[in-house]
């Protein structure tokens, strides 16, 4: 495989992508395209989980973005709790944040 890789499915995949990105043969906007798909893994990795019904009045356990109120077609407001995803993709391919911010420090480094 050479170049940009079409399918990004495993820490394999990650690790070449990084590979081409700091050879000779990356366009800048493919390292663009790189940096911007690492650091979507490193930022979406939290997922608003629903918590509990407020009753009308009733202020949410904390500040956003922690805690979110939403409201819903009857009128009722409802509290979402931020939560660590585990099934985020960055886990699911086998990596820490603290890893995709090195990757993204070493690609940088190279331009």
């Amino acid at each position: 495989m050479y170049g940009y890789p079409k399918i990004i499915q495993t820490r394999h995949d990650v690790e070449y992508l990084v590979g081409y990105l700091g050879s000779k043969w990356a366009t800048q906007e493919n390292v663009e395209r790189g940096l911007k798909f690492l650091r979507g893994l490193r930022d979406n990795t939290h997922v608003y989980v629903a918590d509990r019904p407020l009753e009308e009045g009733e202020q949410p356990d904390g500040d956003e973005p922690e805690f979110r109120v939403m409201q819903d077609e009857e009128g009722e407001r409802h509290q979402y709790r931020l939560e660590e995803n585990p099934r985020a993709p960055l886990f699911r391919l086998g990596f820490t944040v603290e890893e995709v911010d090195s990757l993204i420090t070493t690609i940088e480094g190279a331009q």
